[in-house]
């Protein structure tokens, strides 16, 4: 009787003494004993002997068997935890403003960065600067989104929101080439230049892609500025530039001959497709179309540039703006000052807040003031 007793108290002492880990979203709590923690996860080997790794913003509190065993870091990462879960719990329901400070202060570009918090807060940042149209800022989380799902890193928390990875491409999808002002390109080119890949050459080639792009702004390609190895010429490897980012360059080369080719192929994708890539074809297509010196190939290009405000307006209303911009330096070089002024309204009552409306160097929009001047 004594004897079991004894071994009662036992086992009561020695679950006692276990390490809790209390999880937000009525998930419960973990019991057993805490391996490690960094800024990436919290491992834990439960009673039951399963090893599990829990990503920091769904803890809510951690409670370790002694106050001696608790480490000086935990309180930090608490408090950490708390801010990661705030910022994902607001952008989940409809608060990316709100969040996306949260987001930018946890947000750190490293191949270090390999677990599944880490893409909480980079695709949580991406979602945020997209939802703020802040395009050339979504680039550095959007390459770090990449990298971790590629990595095979996965995560629940976004999906009830829209899709913004595409895992054939690794490609965000609301990403526009930046043709955009020169002074914030510059920031921009060299956030690629310094980001580092993890020893991915796709997402290498990528980065390098839209550096090309940056750094050509506004402008042609030079010929002699060599594309990164592409599915054209790899048969599609897993290294390889996708064709959406290829044909973004060649479409901007200086050769006519060049600029044809890529015309031809984009004509070619957008016969036969009709999904996430559709508008930037059509955004290529317009915008290398209006580099050729035939009237007739430039009103083409405005006609490629017309869909996106009329079809994808909402779907993608940074492109859409853009296009409005384009459209509207367009018609005002070709003496019709009264389209461009309207289109360049319709741009600032269809979208306020767009950037190029605030751009030292804009795309293009006419204001009423240079209309006249004219």
């Amino acid at each position: 009787m004594r004897l079991g007793l004894l071994i009662i108290v036992f086992l009561v002492s020695s679950a006692m003494a276990a390490d809790v880990v209390v999880l937000r979203d009525g998930q419960g709590e973990l019991t057993g004993t805490i391996q490690a923690s960094d800024d990436s996860a919290l491992r834990i080997e439960t009673l039951d002997g399963k090893r599990r790794q829990v990503a920091w913003d769904v803890i809510r509190a951690v409670r370790f068997d002694s106050a001696a065993a608790t480490p000086g870091s935990m309180t930090e990462r608490m408090k950490r935890a708390e801010d990661i879960w705030r910022a994902r719990s607001r952008l989940q329901r409809g608060d990316a403003a709100l969040a996306e400070p949260i987001f930018e202060r946890l947000f750190v570009a490293s191949p270090e960065r390999r677990g599944e918090t880490d893409l909480i807060i980079a695709e949580g940042l991406l979602r945020s600067r997209l939802n703020r149209g802040a395009i050339l800022e979504a680039y550095l989380p959007a390459l770090e989104t990449a990298r971790l799902r590629r990595l095979g890193i996965k995560s629940d928390r976004y999906d009830d929101l829209v899709p913004v990875y595409d895992e054939a491409t690794s490609l965000c999808v609301f990403l526009a080439p930046p043709w955009t002002d020169q002074v914030s390109t510059t920031r921009l080119i060299q956030q690629l230049e310094q980001w580092k890949s993890g020893g991915d050459e796709r997402l290498a080639n990528i980065a390098e892609g839209y550096r090309i792009l940056a750094e050509h702004a506004g402008g042609t390609i030079p010929d002699s500025v060599e594309t990164p190895s592409s599915e054209t010429e790899t048969g599609g490897g897993d290294s390889s530039l996708p064709n959406v980012l290829r044909l973004a360059i060649e479409s901007r080369r200086a050769s006519s001959t060049a600029r044809r080719s890529a015309q031809g192929d984009l004509r070619h994708q957008l016969s036969r497709r009709d999904d996430w890539q559709e508008p930037l074809f059509r955004y290529m297509l317009g915008t290398s179309l209006l580099l050729e010196p035939g009237e007739g190939l430039r009103r083409q290009g405005l006609v490629e540039l017309a869909w996106l405000p009329a079809r994808h307006g909402r779907s993608h209303p940074y492109l859409a703006g853009v296009a409005l911009a384009i459209m509207a330096r367009e018609l005002a070089a070709q003496g019709d000052l009264k389209a461009a002024m309207r289109l360049e309204a319709e741009l600032k009552r269809t979208y306020p807040n767009h950037p190029v409306n605030r751009t030292s160097d804009p795309l293009g929009a006419v204001t009423a003031k240079e209309a006249d001047a004219r």
